[in-house]
């Protein structure tokens, strides 16, 4: 298993690869693009951030994924705005994938039928983005039949429902989100934008001052409606984590892990790829998932998140279904 971390300072990619990254994925920003088709035409889902969330230019951004390649490491774009017109895939297939394909680019994260057609006309490895909703085979096989090979599976997945799609399509690779940053909602059914404006729709809701209004006037239902919004607005996937999930990835054969977080700290960051290369040893060494529970290493920031498992990407396995 391979581990994906995000890359908006040229700065830390050294530190990034040397600290285990094997894949690195970045974006970029144009301001022609926004010239030409407008302030909410997004090229990748953080586009309304600008340069804060895509630091480089497009010439910037090919020559970086240049120095990832020569590291030794792969390197790919996101391109997963919520929708692309026609025109814009053609201005993408123009001034775009030339230079990507020269830059040998593994693979361009797309969100858009039409625009992953182009990219495989042009001669350009594509990957599902979450925003594909991989949510079973039957939509699998839609992204499958354009010709994709690597599927970013949904972070919301159970275990179970992640091996009936591997099982369907064996000869793809899987991407799984692993560490940090969640979310409280599906990537792929949000229709809102990251905007410098009003921030996400997710952030928005969290931090927007709000009156819990129910038709329940009695003393229990009240504390649990209170107990509720607090840990899921408090706790929940702020620090999300996959780590007691790797022996159960591994035998399912998921291809690569998914660090998130490009605006964190990369001290941070460099810890848990390192966190992740050393359980993955551990979990390839192990003979059964309770080994491999039994000598894992906890992620520093553990401490009661573990306990509640608000941050578990993958709960079934720290708190399995008693039958």
């Amino acid at each position: 298993m391979k581990v994906l971390v995000p890359l908006n300072n040229k700065d830390y990619m050294e530190k990034l690869v040397d600290a285990g990254a094997d894949e690195l994925y970045l974006g970029f920003y144009d301001k022609e693009w926004f010239r030409i088709f407008g302030e909410y035409a997004d090229i990748n889902r953080m586009s309304g951030f600008r340069q804060n969330a895509n630091r480089y230019d497009f010439s910037e951004m090919i020559a970086l994924a240049k120095s990832i390649k020569d590291k030794g490491a792969a390197a790919f774009v996101t391109m997963n705005a919520n929708c692309y017109s026609a025109a814009q895939v053609e201005y993408v297939t123009e001034h775009y994938f030339p230079a990507m394909k020269e830059a040998g680019i593994n693979g361009i994260i797309v969100s858009d039928l039409p625009l992953a057609r182009a990219a495989h006309e042009a001669g350009l490895a594509t990957v599902a983005s979450t925003m594909c909703a991989i949510y079973n085979k039957d939509i699998a096989t839609c992204w499958y039949e354009t010709g994709m090979r690597r599927f970013i599976l949904p972070r919301d997945l159970s275990l179970d429902e992640i091996s009936s799609i591997c099982e369907a399509y064996p000869d793809v690779e899987y991407e799984v989100f692993f560490m940090r940053n969640g979310c409280i909602f599906s990537d792929c059914y949000c229709l809102g934008m990251h905007r410098k404006e009003c921030g996400s729709t997710c952030g928005f809701l969290r931090n927007c001052g709000k009156q819990i209004v129910t038709e329940h006037t009695d003393f229990h239902a009240k504390q649990q409606i209170d107990t509720n919004d607090y840990f899921y607005n408090k706790h929940f996937h702020h620090d999300a984590c996959g780590m007691c999930a790797l022996y159960r990835m591994k035998e399912i054969g998921i291809s690569a892990l998914k660090v998130v977080g490009r605006a964190d700290r990369c001290d941070s960051v460099c810890e848990d790829i390192r966190l992740a290369k050393r359980n993955i040893a551990i979990a390839e060494a192990a003979s059964s998932e309770e080994e491999y529970l039994n000598r894992m290493e906890y992620p520093v920031r553990a401490g009661q998140k573990c306990m509640w498992g608000f941050s578990c990407y993958y709960p079934e396995v720290r708190f399995p279904k008693k039958h």
